[in-house]
């Protein structure tokens, strides 16, 4: 179980075919094998990497993968004689830097260097600390198999500098045969020298040129909020002669991200596809999509296509209210600028300046509540909810005002507890933060949660916005379960001070818990 237990847990995370992070399950610590965590100082050179990996994947199957178009880091020190890569392995983006030396138009990165440290994690279902161990460059040959390998922990990785790109010299791979030679990890410690199943072979690092965008210096910005249907968020606009510039449209990888615009001669703001910045493994970039909708459960699904040679999105620009807009595209931001791959996206974004007002949100909805049986003999809920964070005069609200609340049948607030949800502020919570999440089982920007009971008759939702020192509500929305699976129907137990489990089960003496009693949810 050792040796698969990064690349099982980022299959189990639905982690993409791409270059990947590991997930660590355990600390990392700076100082163990002199791990580099923190980026040295010097000239930072971005690169697309491209080659032949391996990694193991469920099941403890090791494939022949590809690692094009991952991103890698490179700083060269102040002399030109020191080199430091981060993510130097494709699949097992850790973090950590490497150090090379600069000589006669090769890095030589010297083997051993360790980019990864498992500090003897306890181990939940035995109790039991586990063996710690790191994970350390090598030179690693499979021959044949992924069990018959040899590993040499001694000598050097090259990289030769050609132009724009470093070359990995001295690895080369017999697919038909499974014969492959490259630069892997190999494990430390309690396994020491045991292979990881991380592979990298004929890599090559080719230097981009993009930039992100940095604006003028003594930029003064405006507090902006963008809007795309019913979601939307903050962002700072600035102003500077014929360019526009915007940060903070990403909300989930590049969020200090800067994207520039300019006015053109037909009066609109002109934004071109441009970089955005790195995040892990991923380059991410600014541009305009098409998009087209089509009709479905949820009142209609955009579907998103990039067109490098098309990538521009435009936008209307009022001078009086200083508000921009586009009502026929997207704006993404994008893993790469060939195609989507990672994206955010935001179908005909508006941008208008923020002045917080009083009012009354918009309706919210229940788009889908789903009975299920989960396992381990209880029962449960998925909700999936829409909550707009506009007010039914069409104003943006401040998001870290607005809170939604649930009710069950005849009106009755639904009360979230500690003791089922991890990380609740309070013992009961009946108002939600639109932006709160735990991480586990509430998730923000009302994309839902999940309910440990099931059974309901209906559910309904309602918003409150405490916007302008006000506090306004939306009247409740009610929508019934879209699945026929029934559990425990709460309405039709006996109202007699009976107790009975979230399956229907009547129970006699229930220890801590939570149970239903007079058609009420309570805890023990």
């Amino acid at each position: 179980m050792r040796k698969f237990l990064l690349s099982t847990l980022m299959l189990l995370l639905g982690i993409a075919s791409q270059a990947q992070p590991v997930r660590h399950l355990g600390p990392m610590k700076a100082g163990k094998g002199d791990i580099i965590l923190t980026q040295p100082e010097g000239e930072v050179r971005n690169y697309v990497r491209s080659g032949g990996c391996t990694d193991v994947v469920y099941g403890g199957f090791v494939h022949d993968l590809r690692q094009d178009g991952a991103f890698v880091r490179v700083v060269i020190s102040t002399d030109g004689r020191t080199a430091y890569i981060q993510n130097i392995i494709s699949r097992a983006a850790t973090g950590a830097w490497v150090r090379g030396t600069i000589k006669d138009g090769k890095i030589t990165v010297p083997y051993g260097q360790m980019v990864y440290w498992w500090d003897a994690p306890v181990n939940p279902s035995t109790g039991k600390t586990e063996d710690p161990y790191g994970l350390k460059l090598a030179e690693v040959t499979m021959n044949g198999a992924h069990t018959n390998y040899s590993v040499k922990t001694t000598g050097n990785a090259v990289f030769r500098m050609e132009g724009n790109q470093l070359i990995l010299e001295g690895t080369s791979a017999d697919l038909d045969n499974k014969v492959i030679t490259g630069l892997g990890l190999v494990y430390t410690d309690a396994y020491d020298n045991e292979w990881s199943y991380y592979l990298d072979y004929e890599t090559v690092f080719t230097e981009i040129q993009d930039k992100p965008v940095t604006p003028p210096d003594g930029l003064t910005t405006t507090r902006y909020s963008i809007t795309h249907g019913i979601y939307g968020h903050f962002v700072n606009v600035g102003f500077a002669g014929n360019d526009v510039y915007v940060q903070g449209l990403s909300e989930d990888y590049v969020t200090s991200a800067w994207i520039k615009g300019s006015f053109g001669e037909d009066g609109k703001i002109h934004f071109p596809m441009q970089m955005a910045g790195s995040y892990q493994v991923y380059l991410f970039y600014f541009a305009g999509a098409e998009i087209t909708k089509r009709n479905d459960n949820y009142g209609g699904t955009y579907d998103y296509k990039l067109n490098p040679e098309d990538a521009e999105i435009v936008f209307d620009y009022d001078p009086e209210t200083r508000a921009f807009w586009n009502d026929n595209r997207a704006l993404v931001v994008n893993n790469g600028k060939d195609s989507l791959d990672r994206f955010e996206r935001f179908p005909k974004p508006v941008f208008r300046p923020y002045t917080e007002k009083a009012g009354t949100p918009s309706a919210p909805a229940v788009l889908e509540l789903n009975d299920m049986y989960w396992a381990y003999g209880y029962s449960m809920s998925t909700l999936a909810i829409s909550v707009p964070v506009t007010d039914e005069e069409g104003n943006f609200m401040d998001p870290s005002k607005l809170f939604y609340s649930l009710y069950i049948d005849d009106d009755e607030p639904y009360l979230l507890y500690q003791d089922e949800y991890e990380g609740l502020p309070f013992d009961e919570v009946e108002e939600i933060p639109y932006l709160y999440t735990n991480n586990k089982d509430i998730f923000p920007k009302s994309l839902g949660m999940y309910i440990y009971q099931n059974g309901f008759e209906r559910m309904g939702i309602k918003s409150i916005y405490y916007g302008g020192d006000e506090r306004h509500e939306s009247a409740i929305y009610y929508n019934k379960p879209t699945s026929d699976v029934k559990g425990v129907e709460i309405g039709t137990l006996a109202k007699d001070n009976a107790v009975y489990d979230l399956s229907g089960r009547r129970v006699a003496n229930p220890t801590k818990g939570i149970y239903i009693m007079n058609g009420k949810k309570v805890i023990k």
